[in-house]
């Protein structure tokens, strides 16, 4: 297993935002789904060791990732949204990284040829588009071959074709690391990976098969669909009071 977490459990005031998670993540390509709120952003932020959990524990590559920051240098990371310092190219940005991450700066073509981004990676950053920012921003996330890499959100902001480069890239590089890929899109994606994880209201309202996740997905949806066409009708029914 490269992720554990037991109970794990985060709360903003009176907010619970993940709600006693306990889940085992095994290696491979893991795609992790839920519709917006519903707890996969803290996960994601529990699992890099940049909330420390209320409760339970979390537990990346046998590490805590709170109390132990030497687990950075094992992990790659593409934030959604993507957010760089505007006045550098992509390059400069990719070699700062590097130095960061204490790894040789040739990472950076080689990054860079995964991600195709030759055509705009000397430019400065303020002139990228967003499908440029998305594909650097997951160029950094392959600098010194992590043993997971992290995948916020990577198809947003992105066109067919930039699309179709990803999930290449996911496609060829599975089998030399391990992904987690936190998205609300998984059509594209689902034929990748090798198991999911679905949160919801706070809770893991499903974790195993990608073929038995794609009828949970159905179930959660027309669920969702029947309570609001619920409130609808009692909305619609409810009477108005007269003065």
């Amino acid at each position: 297993m490269i992720m554990e977490s037991h109970k794990l459990t985060k709360r903003f005031g009176n907010v619970i935002a993940l709600n006693s998670v306990s889940l085992r993540i095994p290696e491979g390509l893991t795609l992790i789904l839920g519709p917006n709120g519903s707890g996969k952003s803290t996960f994601l932020k529990l699992a890099l060791g940049l909330y420390k959990p209320t409760e339970g524990e979390i537990k990346v590559l046998g590490r805590n990732p709170w109390r132990d920051r030497y687990i950075k240098r094992f992990i790659g990371v593409s934030f959604d949204p993507p957010t760089f310092p505007k006045f550098i190219s992509g390059k400069e940005w990719l070699t700062f990284i590097a130095k960061a991450k204490r790894v040789k700066t040739s990472e950076v073509d080689k990054v860079s040829r995964i991600l195709s981004l030759k055509d705009f990676i000397e430019r400065n950053i303020n002139t990228y588009s967003s499908g440029m920012m998305r594909k650097l921003s997951i160029a950094q996330a392959f600098l010194g071959s992590p043993q997971i890499i992290f995948l916020d959100e990577p198809f947003a902001g992105i066109d067919f074709e930039g699309m179709s480069l990803i999930l290449s890239v996911l496609e060829k590089w599975k089998e030399k690391t391990n992904f987690v890929v936190i998205s609300h899109i998984w059509e594209p994606i689902i034929g990748l990976a090798d198991y999911v994880v679905i949160f919801n209201a706070g809770k893991v309202y499903f974790q195993g098969d990608p073929i038995d996740a794609v009828k949970n997905l159905r179930t959660l949806f027309h669920r969702a669909h029947n309570q609001r066409n619920f409130s609808l009708i009692q909305k619609t029914e409810s009477p108005t009071t007269k003065n």
